[in-house]
């Protein structure tokens, strides 16, 4: 019946797939996933005549009445077979790829993991477990190569420091920016760009009418002050005069004796009037003397006794009167002449002061009348201005031509002096309080643009107040340049001294090498090996850095050539 071999041909196929194992079915259905696939076991054979009668009809026919079969649409019961058939395929895979692949990945992650922890059990690195990683081996001659040199752990006092960017600058002391003090015509031009210059050196030469006209007052001033000085000196001279006189008389002495005495000193107009008086006085003297005796013998009257001795008083008075006058009016004008003498010096540095305004501060002294000896640049026209360099330095620049029209406040030239520069920099307000830092204090200052990165400057000037757009506090110091090594403009590190200086063991900055985030030394074992040693370092100052652990006092560090011992550690990790 056809129906029962049906059924008797599925139990057989259940029977031999129930042999096969659930690998081995998925493998069947995806052979590509493994290189040997596994056969399903195979019914057992059948005998041909059998076989012919028990073979059930192919899916999807029919058989016929005359025999032959004709092909009709599949059955719902064949359509849920194959839906099974697809879900056991799809639970067979899953659980080949949860069974093989997954486990297989952590596997490989478990072993890569073993070889992990087998180079660094520590956890830390491998530079410091003692294994080979961490030693460096070098010949007598790489060391050589290498400049391998030693120092001592050793004790030092280091200091703490904040470090504050900064950048170089001109000494505004030593920088001018040269501009036309008036409006005039550049006659001549004696500097070039580059150029070393002396003070006192000519720079150019400008003609302006203005200059003339000060000068021409400066010169004026100056006559009036010689004149002035002529009549004070007159005036002094006739008061000395005039009182030594006076003194004379007072002792009454004979006319032709203070003649004589006299004869040759300067007493102006008041000769005339002191010894006329007294000249009248004597002579009147002498008649009152002549005419007492008279008029004793009853030979002149009374009256004309009287008269006589009248006029004799008038005499003293007149005396008395020239005298007192003479000695106020010389005073007096003495007085007078030595103040106008001092009005014209006034005058003159009013005019030496008109001219300076006008013309700067930087001229040579012929300018002002003061100086008759030649020098370049010098024509002795009034109108000529040479302009001078107050200090030695070098032409940073130049901005005129010779004929051209130069006016009052246009850019000239730029003179410097580099051998002093200043170092700027800016502390800000929160970090103020933190440093310590007074005028005349060293600083250390790092130039990462220059061939000699360290150097020392001194504080020139701190701020006395907080600058309004940066909140920060300025610093000047300043830095020696004999040999110019450093520009103006370059960026800079200053370190500032923060707290007390302590003491604690510290080695060069130049044996701490660091890499991945972690600081080590390279101890010396041996004359060929050096093992790497992970240190844990503090503050740095003076080019010492502050150990705090990893390395006791007295052991050695390579501090020169770790670099060298660095590269060929990182090299030997690679390879490996």
């Amino acid at each position: 019946m056809p129906d029962g071999r049906l059924a008797n041909w599925m139990a057989g196929h259940a029977a031999g797939r129930d042999r096969t194992t659930p690998s081995e079915s998925v493998m069947t259905a995806l052979p590509s996933l493994t290189p040997t696939p596994v056969a399903a076991p195979e019914s057992p054979p059948q005998p041909p005549h059998e076989a012919a009668a028990d073979r059930p009809p192919a899916a999807g026919h029919r058989p016929a009445a005359d025999g032959r079969t004709h092909r009709a649409g599949p059955t719902p019961g064949l359509r849920g077979l194959t839906g099974l058939a697809f879900l056991a395929v799809g639970a067979g895979l899953w659980w080949w790829l949860a069974t093989h692949h997954f486990a297989g990945s952590g596997d490989l992650g478990g072993a890569a993991g073993g070889r992990e922890q087998s180079r660094d059990p520590s956890g830390a690195g491998g530079d410091h477990s003692g294994g080979p990683a961490a030693v460096v081996s070098l010949s007598a001659s790489s060391r050589s190569a290498a400049g391998i040199g030693l120092a001592t752990v050793e004790m030092r006092q280091i200091r703490d420091h904040l470090t504050v960017p900064g950048r170089l600058d001109y000494d505004a002391r030593h920088r001018l920016d040269y501009a036309s003090p008036v409006d005039g015509i550049v006659s001549r031009v004696f500097a070039q760009v580059r150029q070393r210059v002396a003070k006192g050196d000519a720079l150019a030469e400008i003609s302006s009418p203005g200059v003339g006209a000060a000068r021409d007052d400066v010169r004026r001033r100056e006559d009036d002050r010689v004149i002035a000085r002529k009549a004070a000196d007159w005036a002094t001279t006739i008061a000395d005069n005039v009182e030594a006189l006076l003194e004379a008389l007072a002792s009454h002495p004979p006319l032709a004796d203070i003649e004589r005495q006299f004869q040759d000193r300067t007493l102006g107009s008041y000769r005339e009037k002191i010894l006329g008086s007294y000249s009248r006085l004597i002579l009147v003297e002498k008649v009152v003397a002549g005419t007492k005796s008279l008029g004793d013998g009853n030979v002149l009257s009374g009256r004309i006794v009287e008269e006589r001795a009248s006029n004799l008083e008038v005499a003293k008075a007149n005396f008395i009167a020239a005298c007192e006058e003479a000695r106020f009016l010389t005073r007096q004008e003495r007085d007078r002449g030595r103040a106008a003498l001092e009005q014209s010096d006034r005058l003159v540095q009013i005019a030496r002061e008109h001219l300076r305004t006008l013309v700067g501060s930087r001229l040579d002294m012929d300018s002002l009348g003061e100086d008759d000896g030649e020098s370049p640049g010098d024509t002795g026209s009034l109108s000529t201005l040479v302009l001078r360099t107050p200090f030695d330095g070098l032409v940073e620049d130049v901005f005129i031509t010779r004929g051209e029209r130069a006016g009052a406040g246009d850019r000239l030239f730029v003179v410097a002096d580099t051998t002093t520069l200043w170092v700027r920099a800016q502390i800000h307000e929160r970090q103020w309080t933190a440093i310590n830092v007074a005028e005349g204090q060293t600083v250390r200052v790092v130039v990462p643009g220059a061939d000699v990165h360290d150097a020392t400057a001194r504080i020139h000037h701190v701020g006395a107040t907080v600058e309004a757009e940066s909140r920060s506090v300025p610093l000047v110091a300043e830095l020696d340049n004999d040999d110019a090594h450093y520009k103006p403009g370059m960026f800079v590190w200053v370190d500032l001294p923060q707290g007390e200086a302590r003491d604690v063991l510290a080695v060069p900055t130049s044996a701490v090498m660091k890499h991945e985030g972690k600081s080590f030394v390279f101890v010396p074992e041996g004359e060929e090996r050096y093992r790497r040693v992970d240190v844990r370092t503090g503050i740095e100052n003076g080019g010492f850095v502050e150990i705090t652990a990893g390395l006791a006092s007295g052991q050695e560090v390579v501090s020169q050539g770790a670099f060298v011992l660095k590269s060929e550690l990182l090299l030997e990790k690679d390879a490996a």
